[in-house]
């Protein structure tokens, strides 16, 4: 009896993908772990082509640069606190009460390495490549959308530019606290009370 062929699973990736999501997945274990352990400034880019068991020109297809890097390693990560936090969002707070949840988780996760996040804020805002601003475009797509629900759920006259205004907000205190010039409670204690005026001047009439 003749057997049927088996049909190959649609969309499937081939060897050659295949290689290179592991070699990049290996790239971002690899300088994640070495950013967290001995620090950006202190890892070359050849420590972490070493340790993905790569060459450094191979390194260079996926990342042009460390700093490029430090987004290809962070974004995901990012990305998936930023959904998670939403999703665990209690409705039933006020929309202050919301977004002042999802900025302090935010800054609770910069603050576990305030030296590393300070070199990231900074790709952020000028990212090396386009690449990575596209990378930063689907990180930044996340958190405006999460917020715009929060502005939506309380009925606000316009709930995208209140979510991008908010985050403008929580970023401003993030940069003065990171900055060292001011002390993190205080700045979270001014977020809130910006967002009280933002979205009391936000209220459909």
């Amino acid at each position: 009896m003749a057997t049927a062929a088996v049909k190959p699973v649609a969309n499937a990736p081939g060897r050659r993908e295949r290689n290179k999501i592991e070699k990049r997945a290996r790239i971002v274990d690899a300088a994640r772990d070495l950013f967290e352990r001995q620090g950006f400034a202190d890892t070359t880019t050849l420590q972490i082509a070493e340790a993905a068991d790569i060459g450094t020109g191979t390194l260079f297809l996926y990342a042009r640069s460390k700093e490029d890097l430090l987004i290809l390693v962070f974004k995901e990560e990012m990305q998936g606190r930023a959904l998670a936090i939403f999703a665990k969002l209690s409705l039933d707070a006020s929309p202050i009460d919301q977004m002042m949840s999802v900025f302090e988780q935010m800054v609770e996760y910069h603050a576990r390495d305030a030296d590393l996040a300070r070199v990231l804020l900074k790709e952020l805002v000028m990212p090396s490549s386009a690449e990575r601003r596209g990378d930063i475009r689907e990180l930044m797509d996340a958190i405006y959308g999460g917020l715009t629900e929060i502005a939506n759920r309380a009925a606000l006259a316009d709930p995208a530019l209140t979510a991008k205004s908010a985050f403008a907000l929580y970023y401003y205190a993030l940069l003065s606290w990171l900055g060292g010039g001011f002390d993190r409670d205080d700045c979270l204690r001014l977020l809130r009370r910006q967002l009280a005026g933002l979205i009391g001047g936000s209220k459909k009439s």
